[in-house]
C-alpha cells in the first residue's frame, strides 16, 4: 500500500503515524480500500481529508475523518 500526501503550502506533512491511526479508524468503522491521500483538515490539528477508494465498488470517496472525536464523515465522490 502506498501512502501520498497532498502538498500545500499552507499545509503541512501528515505524519506516517498519524496515516495509520486514520487507517485504523477507517478500519474500525470498516472501510476497507486504498487509500490514495491524507491531508489536514481545516477543523484543527486533528482533523485530516481522506481520499479512498472502495475495495468493492471502486468508488472513490473524499472524507473528513477527526481522530480526536473519532468520527469519519464523508464529504462527496471525486471523478477523476
Amino acid at each position: 500500500m502506498e501512502f501520498k500526501t497532498l502538498e500545500n503550502t499552507a499545509k503541512q506533512e501528515v505524519a506516517q503515524r498519524d496515516m495509520m491511526k486514520i487507517i485504523g479508524l477507517f478500519r474500525k468503522n470498516s472501510f476497507r480500500g486504498e487509500y490514495e491521500s491524507f491531508e489536514h483538515g481545516d477543523g484543527g490539528q486533528d482533523e485530516y481529508l481522506v481520499t479512498l477508494v472502495d475495495e468493492k465498488t471502486g468508488v472513490k470517496g473524499l472524507f473528513k475523518a477527526d481522530l480526536g472525536t473519532g468520527v469519519i464523515e464523508f464529504q462527496h465522490v471525486v471523478m477523476d
